[in-house]
């Protein structure tokens, strides 16, 4: 809380507002919505995060900025901060006979390895003599929609300002 004082010495105390070093709780419900339309709702839930230390998607951080506990936001996030944006370059087609036939199903991911690396992709289609792979993330294109209400903001403690990995 952060306490501002009138001109007849009344301290009045105000709710903090999110910014750089705070401790922020907030409750939010995540909508993904996918290159073809179709939606899926995740439960509420309720995390905490010291904001500017703690990696956020840079469309929420932006939006919950100046924030205080009450307020609600409800914001976009482009599939270039979440699996990418679909690069149709990436899908390719490839000789059949380089691939393990019984792998090969149309709407499934394809893994082997390969010289000690993992070779994935989306099978698209099998024809005659090639496969059409996928090599995009297979949620690439998809974007997200937060609807976000500020529980809680605080200073962080000392403890809390290290990055959440290095915790």
């Amino acid at each position: 809380m952060e306490k501002l004082t009138t001109g007849k010495d009344k301290n009045i105390v105000q709710p903090s507002s999110v910014k750089e070093c705070m401790m922020v709780t907030m409750e939010y419900t995540v909508k993904t919505i996918d290159p073809s339309g179709k939606t899926n709702q995740m439960p509420p839930t309720t995390c905490s995060f010291v904001y500017g230390v703690d990696a956020q998607y840079k469309s929420v951080e932006a939006a919950i900025r100046d924030k205080s506990p009450g307020e609600r936001v409800v914001v976009r996030v482009p599939p270039e901060e979440i699996f990418g944006a679909y690069d149709k370059g990436l899908v390719r087609e490839l000789p059949r006979c380089d691939y393990r036939q019984e792998r090969l199903r149309p709407g499934k991911m394809y893994r082997e390895i390969r010289k000690k690396s993992l070779v994935q992709f989306m099978v698209r289609e099998v024809r005659d003599d090639v496969i059409v792979a996928d090599f995009n993330d297979p949620n690439a294109g998809t974007l997200a929609e937060f609807d976000i209400i500020i529980k809680d903001v605080r200073e962080a403690t000392r403890s809390e300002m290290a990055p959440s990995c290095s915790r």
